[in-house]
């Protein structure tokens, strides 16, 4: 089998696989606890090389490590709590020192300029993308060994506990059949509703399909007074990326062989915004999230890790919910899995052993459930939703049991692609030029597909 066909198998199944997962978290084993000395079970036996011989964590005191990453706000806050708390379980043997480093944009420069002239943490958050780029450069370390290492690795049980499509963006086809990161926190796009303004419209739940999306929108702009919908007024690329996909159609080809946005199903989504935004029924905004929570638009899409900013900032002044995206006329419901995953860079044996313990704790039950908790993230394990911590945040906000419910079951991550970013680029500023009436829908499609292709063509 060549790589586009294999690219395009594990396609189908991690989409087959991530829609027969209806809700989940878990636990990612312990495996063995360094204090105990144990044994875990490997998932596929014995490898020839076990990374963590002749290591004993703590016996010339703790081993300090860094964690770069790139959330702030209550997201930094469970960074925080998840990192004390393993630092106190690992105590006198391992320190982690999270670092804040920004954007994933600012953390990816800060790596790279660490590719160069030194200083690379232990363990970093990373998108697919990212982690390619790493791999070009030989400087992160596959994690086969550490799974299956008899003393530290992971059981076959606690790493069935993992949710399929989580575990599937660890293992891409492009990672050549090794694992090279772990998870981190999973998310996915859905559609944050004001249930008030729908009522007053005359509707009583959100949109299934975009073409009740699109007739809905008028009624509440018309009804409700406020706009439908209110989107970034930066590059709006991704969305439309995610939202095609809904009508079944791939726009970056599963083989990367090419892109394919000149098609009715695209002039057809992309003349519904177009129309609804000329009618004033989408709106564009600097901070969607603050035009949502206070009211002024119906209706906000976006990733539901904001779940816990919804709470905070709308409290009681409207009942709201979150359920999936609109979709087109695919057979399968789709949206968009988000969310990093972290990947263990090369130092020395006894920091890279240590990197490993705590990107296992992490993607832990323990540690999943502090921050699915504390955040809108789902967490990367089935078992985590049994933690009384979970159990109670989820009975106690509804709306993100029902993200996970709705939302996250039909999440499936898109194609992996160093081009993607600028793909996206190109596309959200043909958008940007349609809006503006500088070109029709068709035109603008016409050029999403030349200048995404071009952008792919240079990344090959």
């Amino acid at each position: 089998m060549n790589k586009n066909q294999a690219g395009y198998r594990w396609k189908a199944a991690m989409a087959a696989t991530l829609l027969l997962t209806v809700v989940g978290c878990g636990t990612v084993g312990q495996g063995a606890s360094p204090a105990s000395g144990g044994t875990s079970t490997p998932q596929t036996g014995k490898t020839e090389s076990q990374p963590s011989q002749g290591i004993k964590l703590g016996s010339n005191g703790p081993i300090t490590i860094d964690f770069w990453h790139i959330q702030a706000s209550i997201y930094g806050d469970a960074i925080k709590e998840m990192v004390s708390e393993f630092n106190k379980e690992y105590e006198g043997k391992i320190i982690v020192k999270e670092v804040f480093q920004g954007s994933y944009d600012d953390l990816n420069k800060k790596v790279r300029a660490a590719l160069q002239g030194g200083g690379l943490p232990a363990v970093s958050m990373a998108y697919e993308s990212d982690t390619l780029e790493y791999m070009k450069a030989g400087r992160i370390v596959p994690l086969d060994e550490y799974i299956n290492d008899p003393t530290y690795g992971v059981s076959k049980q606690d790493l069935d506990d993992i949710m399929p499509g989580v575990l599937a963006r660890q293992r891409i086809p492009e990672y050549s059949g090794k694992t090279m990161s772990w998870p981190h926190g999973n998310s996915s796009m859905g559609v944050y509703y004001n249930m008030d303004l729908l009522k007053k419209a005359g509707f009583d739940k959100p949109p299934a399909t975009w073409k009740e999306f699109e007739t809905m929108a008028l009624e509440i702009t018309q009804k409700a007074n406020v706009p439908a919908l209110v989107m970034s007024n930066g590059n709006n690329g991704g969305s439309f990326r995610s939202w095609l996909r809904t009508y079944g159609i791939d726009p970056i080809a599963l083989d990367q062989s090419g892109v394919n946005y000149n098609n009715p199903q695209a002039i057809e989504l992309a003349s519904m915004i177009k129309n609804l935004s000329d009618k004033k029924a989408i709106v564009l905004a600097q901070d969607t999230e603050q035009e949502f929570t206070n009211g002024r638009a119906a209706m906000e899409i976006g990733t539901t890790a904001r779940t816990s900013s919804k709470l905070e900032l709308v409290k009681d002044k409207f009942k709201w919910g979150i359920t999936l995206i609109p979709q087109g006329g695919s057979k399968e419901k789709v949206t968009e899995l988000y969310g990093g995953n972290q990947v263990l860079f090369k130092t020395t044996p006894e920091k890279q052993l240590a990197g490993w313990m705590f990107l296992k704790y992490f993607a832990a039950s323990k540690a999943q459930s502090i921050y699915a908790a504390k955040t809108g993230y789902f967490p990367a394990t089935k078992s985590a939703q049994n933690t009384d911590l979970l159990k109670k945040n989820y009975l106690d906000n509804p709306q993100k049991k029902q993200a996970f419910e709705e939302v996250f079951p039909y999440a499936r991550i898109d194609v992996s692609t160093a081009a993607r970013s600028k793909m996206d680029t190109s596309v959200g500023g043909a958008l940007q030029g349609m809006m503006a009436g500088k070109m029709t829908p068709a035109d603008a499609m016409k050029k999403a597909q030349d200048d995404a292709a071009k952008a792919l063509k240079e990344y090959k």
